[in-house]
């Protein structure tokens, strides 16, 4: 965790009572000191640790992820090692439940009830996570997890290798299935030809486009506990090629 600059901080934490809908007066109510000291504290954009720890925990974010965020450091990101990766291309299901408590913050007893879980079976995924060292399980299965930002996986690596294509073929299915349905977004099979720099400011600005909108997903994933996400799927391609032309022949 790095050092942190507190006026930064609070202007910080600020962003996130506003999106929580959280005001002084009810946050008042989950500390220790008065709803005026309070305010004091966010006007002088200073406090002691011991309080800044207070507010995170009746604000519900953990103190690290707000420093993290208030010094941009939520534009980290993080890859597997080659040995998990492989074994979660292999596992996909571990996968899914390393996602499901990492990513979207479940509960061990939400995910029992979501997907009917016994606890023997919670324990069961907790080890092989904990034994490829994705977290570390402490007692009352409190959970501390060893990776931290967004995901990245390894290019070519194990999970791109064996699911892309299961993936894309999902995602074609799903599109076609789902054509007049606005929520269902594609352009399909787009061609046009560009000259050399523009295919680059082309490649370079779509994928700008997608690291803005994993920015924007993160921090909202730092800063937002009320569960009221779209679950969002995207495959961007960009190839070099006429794919309409390696697919299609004139013939006499």
């Amino acid at each position: 965790m790095s050092r942190y600059n507190s006026r930064q901080l609070f202007l910080t934490l600020k962003m996130i009572l506003k999106s929580k809908k959280l005001s002084y007066k009810k946050l008042a109510g989950k500390v220790s000191f008065s709803e005026s000291t309070l305010k004091n504290i966010f006007y002088a954009g200073n406090a002691s640790l011991e309080r800044i720890i207070e507010i995170c925990n009746a604000a519900e974010i953990e103190f690290p992820d707000l420093v993290n965020l208030s010094s941009k450091e939520d534009e980290s990101e993080f890859s597997f090692t080659l040995e998990q990766e492989k074994f979660l291309a292999d596992h996909p299901n571990f996968y899914y439940y390393f996602r499901e408590i990492f990513f979207e913050k479940k509960s061990l007893e939400e995910m029992e009830r979501k997907f009917k879980l016994t606890r023997k079976t919670t324990l069961k995924y907790l080890k092989k996570l904990e034994e490829f060292k994705l977290l570390e399980v402490h007692p009352n299965n409190r959970i501390k997890f060893l990776k931290y930002g967004k995901l990245k996986w390894i290019y070519n690596g194990p999970w791109t290798k064996k699911m892309f294509p299961k993936y894309s073929q999902k995602v074609t299915e799903l599109l076609i299935e789902n054509l007049d349905n606005s929520d269902y977004y594609s352009s399909l099979v787009g061609y046009f030809s560009l000259p050399p720099a523009t295919f680059l400011d082309f490649k370079r600005e779509v994928n700008e486009l997608e690291k803005k909108y994993k920015n924007i997903a993160f921090r909202d994933y730092l800063t937002n506990d009320t569960g009221n996400f779209i679950p969002v799927t995207w495959i961007f391609n960009i190839l070099p090629v006429d794919i309409f032309q390696l697919e299609t022949h004139i013939t006499d």
